[in-house]
């Protein structure tokens, strides 16, 4: 009998003690501690899920609209195009380039932070999440949320007053945005801000000022420069900022045309400082699964006395009675795994997705496939581990006593 209970007897009972509830005295709250256990494990997997998507969010420049390694920012002034073409293509280490302006314009009534941007040497300078970048004076693209401000659609139209000259603009893509700003005006965010061909927003300078742009060419505020890969941006940067001024005598004095390598927006910034909590809150939530699950075994032992007893009499062996509470443990773990893991992965992408959403930013979540797959072993080697004590305690049991007691 004895080498009988080893093996797959002893599982039988482990397994049948994880999932009977018991009646009267006996009875275990099986039930919602399996309940409590599978949501705890759903829940450390989406707060995994999330926070894994919200770092790569913070420390991925193109997920937040930074497609370029330095911006070279003139503020209010700015310069022709062809100026601008032979100084940046005199570099050698830059390798593509795209020219801007400054807005802000008007839409509907109200004011919104703009930029405009031509693509001069190479594309993607636009983190683009519906449709396309504005390529004509009658095309605009919007942040997500600037679009839902003003209840528009890809596709539809809206009127804008830039440079106070009024256009119906078509709506041709949802951008990301990073920071754009000058002087006190309001700044690009995320989900918030317009996009339009750099030509909208070119001012023509009178010839009074101290500048470049007396013509109808385009002239830029600023450009977004890339550089060969291993470029240093330091050396890079002092290079360009001189051959700028060098270029521009009297409108681009040294230190006033700064080159900008962080252009982070105000919600990322926000968001780095909290980015390790969605982790934070999955490890209290892991503890929290732990906690159940003990309480549960100990629970079980306690109530399960006599039915303990009775199978040491019978013949079980202390080893064997570890076996059955580690197998229970192995047992309930295992079924709050495999409807946890799912569960928790598909709760954690749809989180994300309303919280993308919301601030403007792609929806697709960034699953830790290698993580997730971790936490199987990981969660089995604890219930065993956490088995040990309630099957100690089990072991321990003197069945002539309980039974007497009986």
């Amino acid at each position: 009998f004895r080498s009988g209970l080893a093996g797959s007897v002893t599982g039988g009972l482990g397994v049948w003690m994880a999932f009977e509830p018991g009646h009267g005295r006996t009875a275990v709250p099986v039930r919602s501690a399996l309940a409590g256990t599978t949501v705890a494990v759903a829940a450390v997997i989406a707060s995994l899920v999330f926070g894994t998507s919200l770092i790569a969010l913070v420390s991925t420049p193109h997920r937040y609209g930074q497609n370029w390694s330095q911006e070279l920012n003139l503020q209010f002034g700015g310069v022709p195009a062809a100026l601008a073409a032979k100084v940046l293509s005199a570099e050698p280490a830059v390798t593509r380039w795209a020219g801007g302006n400054y807005g802000p314009v008007s839409i509907d009534g109200k004011t919104v932070p703009a930029i405009g941007i031509d693509p001069v040497r190479g594309r993607g300078f636009l983190t683009i999440l519906a449709g396309r970048a504005a390529a004509a004076p009658g095309e605009i693209a919007l942040g997500a949320q600037t679009m839902r401000a003003f209840h528009r659609k890809l596709g539809q139209t809206v009127p804008v007053v830039a440079n106070g000259m009024r256009r119906i603009m078509r709506i041709v893509g949802v951008a990301v945005f990073p920071t754009f700003s000058r002087g006190s005006f309001a700044a690009t965010d995320l989900g918030t801000g317009a996009v339009v061909p750099a030509s909208v927003l070119s001012v023509r300078s009178t010839p009074s000022q101290t500048t470049l742009c007396i013509t109808d060419a385009t002239c830029y505020n600023f450009f977004l420069i890339r550089y060969k890969p291993g470029t240093n941006l330091h050396a890079a940067a002092a290079q360009l900022t001189a051959a700028v001024a060098a270029a521009t005598p009297g409108g681009c004095p040294p230190g006033a045309c700064p080159l900008t390598a962080d252009q982070r927006p105000g919600d990322i910034r926000n968001y780095t400082g909290v980015r390790d909590t969605p982790l934070i809150l999955g490890a209290v939530l892991a503890l929290l699964a732990v906690g159940t699950l003990a309480h549960v075994l100990l629970t079980g032992v306690r109530r399960r006395r006599r039915d303990l007893a009775v199978l040491k009499t019978l013949g079980l062996t202390r080893p064997q009675v570890l076996g059955v509470v580690s197998w229970q443990a192995s047992a309930l773990a295992t079924a709050a795994l495999l409807v946890g893991l799912p569960l928790g992965v598909v709760a954690g992408r749809w989180s994300w997705a309303l919280f993308a959403g919301s601030v403007g930013v792609a929806g697709q979540a960034d699953v830790p496939v290698p993580l997730v797959l971790l936490a199987i072993p990981a969660a089995l080697l604890l219930a065993s581990l956490i088995a040990a004590a309630p099957g100690w305690a089990a072991a321990r049991i003197r069945p002539a006593l309980i039974l007497r007691s009986e």
